[in-house]
């Protein structure tokens, strides 16, 4: 059920109540148009609050709108240069686009900012931290994989993702058990 807003909050929720709300919303109930319409209230409130940003890309992301995903990935970087969530989403939509390039950049200068990445959920939730940071390395052996570099993508899926991750050495077999089963292309 949806968290409870104590009594003198609920006319007036903060920026975080609406976003938790917003995953909520989308993450539990799949409500994608109702969770943009809370992230968009607290955008109004905060127009330069990276995770309300971040957010409203990732929802747009699950809905196929990727221009304007990576139009506010973009606007979060613009204001924090080492969020971490934003590169996230621009390497995995330049995978989905094809562009292994891009998409290797995106992941590379995601992985250089997780010491620097100041989001307080990235530092202070753990779950989270190491959820994104597997996602990112999952982005980057994709990249690897169908450039050709098969042994760099099974030693990160299988070495270095594990030992950075270990709550999500599950994630890494999943992804590397996906890519064996689509060894050429992504679409087969």
């Amino acid at each position: 059920m949806f968290r409870k807003i104590s009594k003198g909050d609920m006319n007036n929720p903060s920026i975080e109540e609406m976003l938790a709300d917003a995953r909520e919303v989308y993450g539990v109930f799949g409500k994608a148009k109702r969770a943009l319409g809370i992230v968009d209230r607290a955008l109004l409130l905060n127009p330069r609050n990276i995770e309300a940003l971040n957010l409203k890309a990732a929802v747009l992301y699950e809905l196929d709108r990727d221009e304007e995903s990576a139009a506010y990935h973009l606007r979060a970087l613009e204001l924090e240069p080492c969020s971490v969530e934003a590169l996230h989403g621009l390497a995995a939509i330049a995978n989905d686009h094809v562009d292994y390039a891009g998409a290797l950049e995106w992941a590379d200068r995601g992985i250089d900012c997780i010491p620097l990445d100041p989001g307080s959920e990235f530092n202070e939730n753990e779950d989270y931290r190491q959820r994104l940071i597997a996602e990112l390395l999952s982005e980057k052996a994709f990249t690897l994989w169908y450039t050709g570099r098969r042994d760099e993508a099974k030693k990160l899926l299988t070495e270095k993702g594990p030992a950075q991750c270990p709550l999500e050495t599950g994630t890494f077999e999943d992804q590397l058990d996906w890519l064996e089963r689509h060894p050429d292309r992504p679409d087969e």
